[in-house]
């Protein structure tokens, strides 16, 4: 019983500081300040910064509004580092292989997944192709001044 709790503790401490990681990199993208963003989404700066630390939690109501001011789904707000993902787009291993050859892996992964699987699949695409949509013209805009 003792183990279970653990877990749930550490799952939770980890998705707090996904989101307060993914919360700063956001609005530090979008050159705004703490108190900015505060006012924002109707929270005390002092919270806010303590929630970007990861050292509190915030409710359901303040995410989403977190989420619609940074036009980002709550799942990835919660469950996805985005500064990784960032990072992962400017990997020089992001452009290796055919487009060919990627989309054969795809179809091949994608013949033996029910309709919910596919259902899923087409939702996170649509999601993953609007967060990276910026970062990806971010990436080209950076290479091209340099």
């Amino acid at each position: 019983m003792g183990k279970a709790q653990d877990t749930e503790i550490y799952d939770t401490a980890h998705y707090v500081k996904i989101i307060g990681s993914n919360i700063r990199y956001e609005r530090k993208k979008r050159n705004l300040t703490i108190e900015e963003l505060a006012e924002m989404i109707g929270m005390a700066p002092g919270f806010l910064g303590l929630v970007e630390r990861g050292q509190r939690g915030t409710s359901i109501k303040n995410l989403v509004k977190v989420a619609d001011i940074f036009s980002i789904s709550l799942d990835q707000l919660i469950t996805i580092d985005l500064r990784q993902i960032e990072i992962n787009l400017k990997s020089p291993a992001a452009g290796r292989g055919s487009r060919n050859a990627k989309l054969t892996t795809l179809s091949s992964l994608m013949k033996n997944m029910n309709d919910a699987e596919l259902e899923y699949l087409i939702v996170n695409i649509k999601a993953l192709r609007k967060l990276t949509h910026t970062v990806v013209r971010d990436v080209e805009v950076s290479e091209e001044d340099a």
